[in-house]
Parts: structure tokens; sequence; C-alpha cells
């Protein structure tokens, strides 16, 4: 006898019937809960997902509204600014690089920054660097 049938005097059930009752009841109790738990998380994304459109119409109502009301206070165009002159370019460079360069610095920079040259810069290293090629012997280096 164990130390629980000693100290209570109650003996365990140990029938195959009781045991598979259990088993069910134990798996019955897990899906159950989960499928309460897929449900209620279905319910709030659905919830977020309406909520979030609903602001997203809102915002664009605003922005239209906004941009009439500019349009309908429009002042007559202003004389156009005196723009930059236009950056020497490397020979091979394209046009589209040039303008995606001439973006990236317009948007970190603002409308202050002006694009003199643009050159392709060639690595001082010509051949691979002392380190990374230490590191290729060592890691191709045979058992």
């Amino acid at each position: 006898m164990d130390t629980i049938t000693l100290a209570t005097g109650i003996i365990a059930d140990r029938s195959v019937t009781f045991t598979a009752t259990v088993i069910v009841a134990g798996l019955g109790i897990v899906l159950c809960t989960l499928l309460v738990l897929i449900g209620v998380f279905y319910a709030f994304g659905s919830i977020v997902s309406k909520s979030q459109a609903k602001a997203k119409k809102n915002e664009a109502k605003k922005m239209q509204s906004a941009m009439e009301a500019d349009l309908s206070n429009a002042k007559p165009a202003a004389p156009a600014p005196v723009s930059a002159p236009a950056p020497v370019v490397e020979e091979g460079i394209s046009g589209e690089v040039v303008a995606a360069i001439s973006a990236a610095v317009y948007s970190m920079e603002g409308s202050s920054a002006v694009i003199r040259s643009v050159t392709r810069k060639t690595s001082p290293i010509t051949t691979r660097n002392p380190w990374a090629q230490a590191a290729v012997v060592d890691n191709t280096r045979p058992f």
C-alpha cells in the first residue's frame, strides 16, 4: 500500500473505464477552452479592424475637406522658385539613379540641401579584406 492509502483510507480507482473517462474529459475541457479562446480573439480582431477602418475613413474625409477648403481659398500661383543647377553626373550613372539619390537626400535633409555631383565610390581594397580571408580559411578548413 502506498502512503496516500495509508493516510486517508481511500483506494484509487485504477480501472480502464475510469482512466478513459478522465482522459476524454480532460481532452474535452482543453478543446472547449481552446475554441472559446479562438472565438474571443476572432471577435477582438474584427472589432479592432472595424474601428481602424472607421478611423481611417474619417481621416480621409477630413483630409478631403481640408484639401477642398485649400483649393477654394487658393491664391494665384506664385512664380516658380529658382532651381539649383543640375548636378555633375559621372559617366555611366543613369538618370533614375540620380533621381533616387536626389529624392533620398531631399527626404533626409529637406529642401535646403543641394547636390553638386554624383560619382561612383571605388573601394580602396581591390582584394579581399585580410580579416575576411582569414575567416574564410578558418571556416573552410577540413575536419
